[in-house]
This record gives C-alpha cells, structure tokens and sequence, in this order.
C-alpha cells in the first residue's frame, strides 16, 4: 500500500514539474513578501533618484554634449534606482537569512536545483528592479518629456538589474554578515553609478579613472539606455558588453551558491 502511495506521489510531483517550472514558486514567494511591502520598497527605490533630480537638474543648467542636462541625467537615475532596488534588498535578504536566521540552509536542504534556486531569486531580485526603474522613467518622461521608448530599451534595463541581481546573490554567499556588505557596497556598488555615466560623461574623468570606468560592468549599459532614450538608436556592442557581464555574474553566482550548498 505505501509503494502505491509513493508511486502516485512521484507521479504527481513529475507532472507538478512540467506543468510550471521550479523556481517560478520562489519568485512568487518573494512577490509575496514585496506584495505587502510594496510602497517601503518603492520609495527606498525612488528616494535617492529623485534627490539627485532635485539637486543637479534644478540647479544645473549647462548642457552635457548638446543635450540639456535634465534630459541626459534621467537615463542615470534610471540606471542607479535599477541597481539600487535590484541589488540592495536581495543580497541584505540573502545574507540576513544566511548568517543570522539560518533560513537559506532549508532552501538549500530543499529538493529544488541549485540552478532554479538562483534562477528565482535572481528573476524576483531583478523584476523588482526593473518596475522600480521603469516608474522613475516615466516619471521624468512626464517632467522633461523628449525621450523614446524602444522594445530594447527596456530589454536592456533587465539586462542591468539582472547582472547586479545575480551580482547580489554571490556577494551574500561569500560574505560574512551585514557589515561584509556595507562594506562592499560602499566600496565597489555605490561609487560605480557615480563613474559609470550616470551623472556626467566618463569623458571627462582624469585619464586612468576614465579608462577605468569603460570596464566596469555598469558603464556599456547607461551608455546604451542613454542613447536608446534620447535617440532611439540601440549600440548593439554595449547590449553585448551588459550581456557578457550577466552571464559572467550569473555563472559566479551559481558557483558560490553550489559551493555553498555542499559546504
């Protein structure tokens, strides 16, 4: 009688499986959780873009290489609030839950794949980001007006908050509690949507620094979403630089999450 009832078991659990992939119920169980802290995680996301559009749009009225300045920074702040709300909730919710509440070893102990596990929370982590930046897109559309809004633009502003999403993953697999984190994003997240485009033209910085900024992950991306906005017209080898970093975070952070689980 249990062989019959394992048997229906595995059966129903095999066609659970094809019915809806694995880790679509992580990315709804996060949703869960947002769902209820919906506007906390909207205005954490929108509070810092909108404090930079006060401070220099307002008060700043030089032009950036013909273009008004308003027009040129916005593409930036969408940039830094995809960063900031792909990246900033999900490794604290990662490394929270490793180092203190112990909750990741049962998601680890769970039956679901190392690759479905990243792949949920990463999807979760970067869709957030993504509605948090496509609000402030809009929104400084409807005060500065004068943009476009192409398929890919938005394709590449998941790519961004994809790579920092997965870049959120392997930082918290690897550090050592909250104050590793603030650390690292103090050090290496923050300062890059300062020298990677976003408020002023990498052009511009002091001749190490500037050749420096071309090879940081973020710089392809704001350039792309830059150009896309204001024009329209898509540079595909900046889409292909956003996409070499993705599928090089992405792979890190399946390293450290796989090497985490056999730990």
């Amino acid at each position: 009688m249990r062989s019959v009832i394992t048997g229906s078991a595995v059966r129903e659990k095999v066609w659970l499986q094809k019915l809806y992939p694995s880790w679509l119920p992580l990315v709804l169980a996060m949703g869960l959780v947002w769902r209820r802290r919906w506007w906390r995680f909207l205005v954490g996301g929108l509070n810092r873009p909108l404090i930079f559009l006060a401070l220099f749009a307002w008060n700043l009225k030089h032009t950036a290489g013909g273009v008004e300045y308003l027009q040129f920074l916005l593409p930036g702040l969408v940039v830094m609030a995809a960063v900031t709300a792909s990246y900033t909730d999900l490794v604290n919710w990662f490394t929270i839950r490793r180092t203190v509440y112990r909750v990741l070893d049962e998601y680890l102990l769970a039956p679901v794949s190392t690759a479905s596990l990243l792949a949920g929370h990463v999807l979760a982590g970067g869709g957030k980001g993504l509605v948090v930046a496509l609000v402030v897109y809009f929104g400084g559309w409807a005060v500065a007006g004068h943009f476009s809004f192409p398929l890919l633009f938005a394709v590449q502003l998941a790519v961004v908050c994809l790579l920092f999403a997965s870049l959120a993953v392997a930082v918290a697999m690897i550090a050592g509690g909250d104050r590793d984190v603030l650390m690292f994003t103090n050090l290496v997240v923050f300062p890059m949507t300062f020298f990677c485009g976003t408020f002023f033209p990498v052009e511009r910085l002091p001749g190490a620094l500037a050749k420096l900024s071309w090879f940081l992950p973020l710089t392809a991306g704001t350039y792309n979403l830059r150009g896309l906005a204001l024009t329209g017209v898509p540079h595909w080898n900046w889409f292909g630089q956003s996409l070499g970093w993705l599928a090089g975070f992405y792979l890190v952070a399946y390293l450290l999450l796989n090497w985490r689980r056999q730990d």
